[in-house]
C-alpha cells in the first residue's frame, strides 16, 4: 500500500503487485474460456472513467439522472434517518457529484465534523475528484483508497463514530446476486449497529427503457465498452482492432439483466505480445464484459437479508424506475 497525505486530504493505494492475479492473467483466463469474457472493473482506467462520467450524462442513460433526482428530493431525509454520522464511505465515488448532495445535507448539521472517505478503482480520476472536493467543502477530511472494492474493506480507517456506507450508481447491478450478497456482507461484517448502508438500485422495466441507457445515439456507451480493447493493446501489447468488434447490450430476460458484449464481425485472430499467445474469434462471437442486473424490490429485500441487512427506509421516482434503499445491519442471534 502507498499513500501520499495532504493537510486534509490522505491518498491511500493498493499495492497491485500483490494481488493474487494480474491483469495479464485476468485476461488470458477470460479470452480462453468457452464463453469468452473480461470483467468490467478493468473499465476504469483514466480514460474509462472519463468516458463514464459522459455516459452518466446522456440522455437516454436515465439512471444517474433518476437517482440524482431522488437524491434532490430525500437527501434531508436520508441524513435524518441515518442517524448523527462521522463519516461517509463510498464504494465507486467517481466525480462525485452525487455526494455533494449528501455532503450539502450533512453539513446542514455538522458542516466542520464530517469525514469522507472515497472508494475508486482509478487512482489518477479519485486524487482529482477528492481534491475538487476539498477546494469546495473547507471543513471536510478525505481518506481516499484506490482500490476494488473488497480490497478496499479492509484499508478503510478506523471507525471514530456512526458511518453511513453509500453505494450507489445501482453498481450493486455488475455483480452476480451471489456475488452481490456475498460483498454487501463483507461490508456488513465490518458495521456497527449505529451504521447504514445506502444502496442504489436499478429496477425491472420494460426493455425498450433499458436497452437505449446501454447503447446510446452517439456512441459513448460504445467506445467505453471498446475502451477495455484499447487498454489490453497498450498495457499487453495485443493488435485487438477496435473496427472488428461491435458494441451490443442486450437485456437478458432469464436473468434479469443487461449484457454488454464486444461480438467479433469477421473471423479473426488477435495476438497478445504479454501472453505470447493468439486468440481466435469466430463471426457474431462476443466477449461478454458486464453484467447490469435490475431488481424488483422484494428481490432486492431479500437479497439484503442473505448479506445480513434489512431495508430500513426506501425512495424511488414517480416512475419506480430507480430506489435509493437505506439498510442497517441485522443483529445476529445467539
Amino acid at each position: 500500500m502507498t499513500q501520499q497525505m495532504d493537510t486534509r486530504l490522505r491518498f491511500l493505494e493498493a499495492d497491485v503487485s500483490r494481488s493474487p492475479e494480474s491483469f495479464a492473467d485476468v485476461v488470458a483466463e477470460g479470452l480462453s474460456a468457452a464463453q469468452k469474457w473480461l470483467p468490467c472493473r478493468y473499465f476504469y482506467d483514466e480514460a474509462g472513467s472519463h468516458l463514464f462520467e459522459m455516459i452518466c450524462d446522456l440522455p437516454e442513460y436515465y439512471l444517474t439522472r433518476t437517482e440524482r433526482a431522488i437524491l434532490d428530493t430525500h437527501a434531508d431525509a436520508m441524513l435524518k434517518a441515518a442517524g448523527d454520522i462521522s463519516a461517509l464511505v463510498e464504494f465507486g465515488s467517481g466525480s462525485g457529484c452525487k455526494t455533494r448532495i449528501l455532503l450539502d445535507a450533512a453539513g446542514k448539521n455538522r458542516p466542520n465534523n464530517l469525514s469522507y472517505i472515497p472508494v475508486d478503482i482509478s487512482g489518477e480520476f479519485l486524487y482529482n475528484s477528492s481534491r475538487a472536493l476539498m477546494q469546495d467543502y473547507p471543513g471536510l477530511s478525505i481518506t481516499a483508497i484506490a482500490a476494488e472494492y473488497n480490497d478496499a474493506i479492509s484499508m478503510l480507517p478506523p471507525r471514530s463514530g456512526p458511518r453511513l456506507f453509500l453505494f450507489m450508481g445501482s453498481n450493486v447491478g455488475n455483480f452476480d446476486p451471489c456475488e452481490a450478497a456475498s460483498f454487501l456482507a463483507r461490508i456488513r461484517s465490518g458495521m456497527h449497529s449505529e451504521d447504514r448502508l445506502l444502496v442504489g438500485i436499478d429496477l425491472h422495466k420494460h426493455h425498450s427503457h433499458l436497452e437505449p441507457a446501454y447503447d446510446d445515439a452517439a456512441g459513448v456507451t460504445s467506445r467505453f465498452n471498446k475502451n477495455l480493447l484499447k487498454r489490453i493493446n497498450r498495457e499487453l501489447g495485443a493488435n485487438f482492432d477496435l473496427d472488428q468488434f461491435d458494441h451490443h447490450a442486450p437485456f437478458v430476460d432469464h436473468h434479469s439483466r443487461i449484457e454488454m458484449r464486444l461480438v467479433s464481425q469477421r473471423e479473426q485472430t488477435v495476438r497478445i505480445a504479454a501472453l505470447d499467445r493468439k486468440f481466435t474469434f469466430q463471426p457474431e462471437e462476443y466477449i461478454h464484459t458486464e453484467n447490469s442486473h435490475k431488481y424488483s424490490h422484494a428481490a432486492f429485500s431479500r437479497l439484503a437479508l442473505e448479506a445480513g441487512l434489512a431495508i430500513e427506509n426506501s425512495w424511488t421516482d414517480e416512475r419506480e424506475w430507480f430506489a435509493v434503499c437505506l439498510l442497517k445491519p441485522i443483529e445476529a442471534r445467539h
